[in-house]
C-alpha cells in the first residue's frame, strides 16, 4: 500500500472516531451514567434523566379537643419513590430538644388521600417537639429522608375551645321563699369555676349584681328571694352565669 493511501485511511479513521466522540458527548442517552440518585439520598432519577426530590408539603398541626396534637402533611414526588415507612418522632416538654429521646408514631393516609396524618399523645399546656422521617428503598438499600433536615418543629398545646353552659334550671319554693339555681356546664378539658351573678329587686330593674363562685359539680346555689311569703310584695331575680375552663376560656349565658 502506498504511503499516500495509508495517510488517507488514517485521516478517515481519525474523522470517524471524532464524529463518534462528538455524538456520544451530545447524546442524552449514551456514554454517561447518572450518579445523582446515589450521591443524594432523597433524590431519584428516571430513565429520561429527570431528577425528583422528596419533600414535605402543606404541613399543619391541630390541637384536638382532648389535648392531642394532630400533624398533617403531604409528600412531594411520593410516586417516584419506593416508600416503606412514614413516621413522626416527638418529645414533650424537654429542656434540650436537640438531645432529647424522641418517640415514633406512624403517619398514615386514608384510601385515595394524599394527606398523611399522625396523632401525638399530648395534653394542654405541653410543648411538643417533632420531626418527620420517611424511609424508602433504593438499589436494595433503605434510605431516610428527614424533615426538617436538622432541628425540629415545636408547638405549644393550648386549649382554644370554650366551655359550654347547656341549662340553668330554677326551682322556686313558694312556702320558704327560696329558689335553687342548678347550672349544667361542660368543657372539652375541665371546668375551673362557675360564677353566678344575681340581683333581687322589687321592680326587676337591677343596677348592680352580687355573685357566688361555684367550683364543684353539681353547680347549685340557693337564694332567699322572699323572706316574708305572707305579704303582698313579689320580688324579681335578675341573673346570668359565666363558666371558665382551666385555660381561662369563658362563656356567658345569656350572652347579653
Amino acid at each position: 500500500m502506498r504511503k499516500k493511501e495509508r495517510q488517507l485511511i488514517t485521516l478517515g479513521l481519525v474523522l470517524l472516531f471524532a464524529g463518534i466522540a462528538y455524538w456520544a458527548y451530545t447524546s442524552d442517552s449514551f456514554g454517561f451514567i447518572d450518579l445523582s440518585g446515589w450521591l443524594h439520598g432523597n433524590e431519584t432519577t428516571e430513565g429520561g434523566g429527570d431528577t425528583y426530590e422528596l419533600g414535605v408539603l402543606n404541613l399543619t398541626s391541630e390541637v384536638l379537643e382532648v389535648g392531642d396534637l394532630k400533624v398533617s402533611f403531604e409528600l412531594a414526588n411520593e410516586d417516584q419513590f419506593n416508600i416503606s415507612a412514614v413516621k413522626v418522632y416527638y418529645a414533650l416538654n424537654v429542656a434540650d430538644p436537640s438531645n432529647a429521646t424522641y418517640t415514633a408514631v406512624t403517619a398514615s393516609k386514608a384510601t385515595n388521600s394524599t394527606i398523611y396524618e399522625a396523632t401525638i399523645d399530648s395534653s394542654f399546656g405541653d410543648t411538643v417537639y417533632y420531626y418527620i422521617e420517611v424511609q424508602y428503598l433504593q438499589d436494595d438499600s433503605t434510605l431516610v429522608f428527614r424533615y426538617p433536615s436538622s432541628g425540629y418543629q415545636s408547638v405549644a398545646v393550648s386549649d382554644t375551645f370554650e366551655p359550654e353552659i347547656s341549662t340553668i334550671a330554677v326551682d322556686y319554693n313558694a312556702t320558704t321563699g327560696n329558689a335553687t339555681f342548678t347550672i349544667t356546664a361542660s368543657d372539652n378539658d375541665a371546668i375551673d369555676e362557675i360564677i353566678f351573678y344575681y340581683a333581687i329587686t322589687a321592680d326587676g330593674n337591677a343596677t348592680s349584681f352580687s355573685n357566688v363562685t361555684l367550683t364543684t359539680s353539681p353547680y347549685e346555689v340557693t337564694l332567699t328571694i322572699d323572706d316574708n311569703t305572707g305579704d303582698a310584695t313579689y320580688y324579681y331575680v335578675d341573673f346570668y352565669v359565666e363558666a371558665y375552663d382551666l385555660s381561662g376560656k369563658s362563656v356567658r349565658l345569656p350572652t347579653e
